[in-house]
């Protein structure tokens, strides 16, 4: 795991702004200063954010960015820690921003990102970027909270947390991180985090604490910025193509004022995500040309339907397409899964639509490898332009236990002979995510290889989600449990799988499971060493059941 650091300028909108500087308003510029040079507005949530970092009188340690998915909050605090950043501060003239939004020169904080990670991850991430020396979660907590000076920490990505989509994540990144944090004296605590989480470290933590930024409250909306961020976003000097509706300043002027004012409309201080994504479409496929009454969403569902609508297409089909990758584990689907997931989930052959719908899907999609390294292994990823978009869409699904099963399904009949050693990689460590989100995970916890081949923290979170659940824990067999009590081990070593199944077949035989061990040691790949001779052979395996919709 890498160090927390900083986030520098992204070269387009970022996971959550718009193009350029258009996210200017919200006296950005206020008594002749000029707006901050990435967001341009969000004056009133810069304020408080540099009054944090000073530790200003009267400023709460502990202060939390929230708001509706699409908001802004990514956007925001990413402006916000480039003037926090020593480097980036030398390439901008502080003089000309206000003074009251420029954070001291202070170093920059730590900046763990918690997504797809456990609450464990994070604090050993913030162990490895002060070099604490540490070998216990309650040693770095006190590590933390000794000396005499306060260190910042910026937590991002909360609503991404967690190993596996179908669990818990934010919550528990709230509850057993965030508060924890928050309750050091000597921590002085940022985090970007849903408005749940919001409100549950703020009743954990004495009154005075914590101050909530939400984006969406008046005093922190930003309707200015939101209009300047669609003429920006259709300006062709910000980038935009050359289109009837972008070079002609009326019409750019009339389509995106109608766009920020239905954006707005769709609910609290308006999302910058709805501007971002409708402009994407208008752009990917300008004809039809996009008209201002009948092609501006208010919301993100309206954003599927509107483009769906102006190409002449069913939106269902598009929904149909983008299921898959709503639903994917991880960084982002295998292009190669793409067609026969999205098949599984339609329940036809969905290779004609993806094949020809590149204009009307393309808006909605990036390349999720170029951007994390990730997909070397499983091939190019491919992913949902926003987090937020995936939510809307899994609202959607008549059946999210249906859906993941079709998922879990179809890739368990993607692994060779139910070899796990030949399985693709995203089909081993996916397979788990969708047969807990299908409450079927006790099922696949039949097989003790799988134990040794999926990935030990996405696996040992999916158990815990289970075991943490009071109705669905009595489903767990006595080799589900061993593999619990034995997960920190493989966790903590980042074993491989011949080391992870030397483990497990001790634990195996620890709890009186020969039959599990066996299975193990009789993998020649694995080279697990032989077990002392029993006095009576091993019981054979269960039989692995089909997995099934549960009533």
């Amino acid at each position: 795991m890498s160090e927390p650091s900083s986030p520098t300028p992204p070269s387009g909108g970022g996971r959550s702004g718009g193009a350029g500087s258009g996210d200017a308003g919200g006296g950005g510029a206020g008594r002749g200063h000029e707006p901050h040079p990435f967001i341009g507005g969000r004056a009133a949530a810069l304020r408080d954010l540099a009054a944090w970092r000073a530790g200003a009188p009267g400023a709460p340690r502990v202060t939390l960015v929230t708001g509706s998915p699409g908001s802004g909050r990514t956007r925001l605090l990413t402006g916000f820690l480039m003037l926090c950043d020593p480097g980036y501060r030398e390439r901008v003239d502080l003089a000309r921003l206000d003074p009251a939004i420029v954070p001291p020169p202070l170093p920059a904080p730590a900046v763990p990102s918690a997504a797809g990670r456990t609450p464990a991850q994070v604090l050993w991430l913030l162990a490895d970027h002060f070099g604490l020396g540490a070998a216990r979660d309650t040693q770095v907590y006190e590590a933390l909270d000794a000396g005499d000076g306060e260190r910042a920490v910026v937590v991002v990505d909360v609503d991404q947390a967690g190993p596996v989509r179908a669990g818990h994540g934010p919550e528990r990144m709230a509850r057993e991180l965030l508060v924890a944090l928050g309750a050091l004296g000597s921590v002085r605590l940022l985090a970007d985090v849903p408005r749940a989480a919001a409100a549950l470290i703020s009743s954990a933590l004495p009154p005075g604490t914590v101050r909530v930024i939400d984006l969406d409250a008046p005093e922190y909306a930003d309707p200015a910025g939101l209009l300047l961020q669609a003429e920006a976003a259709l300006d062709p000097a910000s980038g935009a193509s050359a289109q009837p509706f972008t070079v002609d300043a009326g019409a750019r002027r009339e389509l995106a004022g109608a766009l920020a004012a239905r954006a707005a409309a769709g609910g609290a201080g308006g999302s910058r995500l709805i501007v971002q994504l409708a402009v994407a479409g208008w752009l990917l496929a300008p004809e039809p040309a996009p008209s201002p009454q009948a092609h501006a969403p208010a919301t993100l569902t309206d954003v599927l339907d509107l483009h769906a609508h102006r190409l002449g297409a069913d939106p269902a089909v598009l929904r149909a397409m983008l299921a898959p990758l709503a639903l994917a584990e991880g960084d982002g689907l295998p292009l190669h899964l793409w067609v026969p997931l999205a098949s599984a989930l339609a329940g036809r052959d969905m290779t004609a639509e993806i094949a020809e719908g590149m204009l009307l899907a393309g808006p909605f999609i990036r390349t999720a490898d170029a951007e994390t390294g990730a997909g070397t292994e499983s091939g190019a990823l491919i992913a949902l332009a926003h987090p937020a978009l995936g939510a809307a869409i899994r609202a959607e699904l008549p059946d999210a236990t249906a859906a993941h099963l079709g998922v879990a399904t179809e890739l368990l009949g993607r692994v060779p002979g139910q070899d796990w050693s030949l399985a693709d990689p995203y089909v081993r460590d996916a397979i788990v995510g969708h047969a807990l989100g299908a409450g079927q995970l006790p099922r696949l916890l039949t097989d003790p290889s799988l134990m040794a081949y999926a990935d030990p923290v996405v696996l040992r979170a999916a158990v815990e989600e289970v075991a943490a659940d009071e109705a669905a824990a009595g489903q767990l067999q006595d080799a589900a449990r061993t593999y619990l009590w034995a997960a920190p081990l493989l966790t903590r070593t980042l074993a491989d799988p011949p080391l992870r199944a030397r483990v497990l077949a001790a634990a195996f035989d620890e709890d009186g499971l020969p039959a599990y061990a066996q299975a193990l040691r009789d993998r020649p790949e694995l080279a697990v060493p032989d077990a002392p001779p029993a006095v009576t052979p091993p019981p054979p395996l269960p039989r692995p059941q089909p997995m099934e919709t549960q009533a």
